[in-house]
């Protein structure tokens, strides 16, 4: 992709995993963000899982049935398409709002 969005192929499993990541074997992760405050989450779309803080991968909130409060505005999570091929725009992380953010260890740039 060359519209300025973060692409899923972009992000590090080795990192991930070098920081705890493993949720329940054949992790698919993902890029997105509140579209409220612009906050960034991991999710890992497998077992819909979004990991909260990219310090600590192991505070993470469980979403198959629920959504959970924002970390940084503190609103409950807008539902819809956080990634996949119908993500909707409004979710999209740009490789700007990652960079600043604590999840720019996440992923690197294949231009």
């Amino acid at each position: 992709m060359t519209n300025g969005f973060v692409p899923e192929d972009a992000i590090d499993y080795a990192a991930i995993f070098e920081r705890g990541g493993q949720n329940c074997g054949d992790e698919d992760f993902a890029l997105f963000k509140c579209p409220g405050c612009r906050q960034v989450y991991l999710l890992e779309y497998e077992v819909d899982t979004v990991y909260l803080d990219p310090a600590d991968l192991s505070k993470r909130a469980p979403v198959s049935s629920s959504t959970f409060p924002c970390v940084g505005c503190g609103e409950d999570m807008v539902r819809g398409a956080w990634a996949g091929p119908r993500v909707e725009p409004r979710f999209q992380v740009t490789w700007e709002e990652l960079n600043a953010s604590g999840w720019s260890w996440v992923a690197g740039r294949h231009e």
